[in-house]
């Protein structure tokens, strides 16, 4: 597809969509939301089942300080 083509395409494109009504705009976004509060919980709950295994690698207290153990 060369700059002409993708040119065409895109005022195509513009002239066909439409903005979002109030309501599906809100329904998109609490989607949205649902879907960062699932992986966020998923990534927790794996994080907790880890640490209970004792899987979690070990980090000293001193990482970054120049101290030599």
């Amino acid at each position: 597809m060369n700059l002409r083509e993708f040119i065409d395409s895109t005022k195509r494109l513009v002239h066909v969509t439409t903005k979002p009504s109030r309501d599906e705009l809100s329904l998109m976004m609490k989607i949205s939301f649902l879907g960062v509060v699932i992986a966020g919980s998923l990534g927790y709950i794996i994080r907790i089942l880890f640490l209970f295994l004792n899987l979690m690698p070990q980090t000293s207290g001193t990482a970054g300080a120049g101290v030599a153990p």
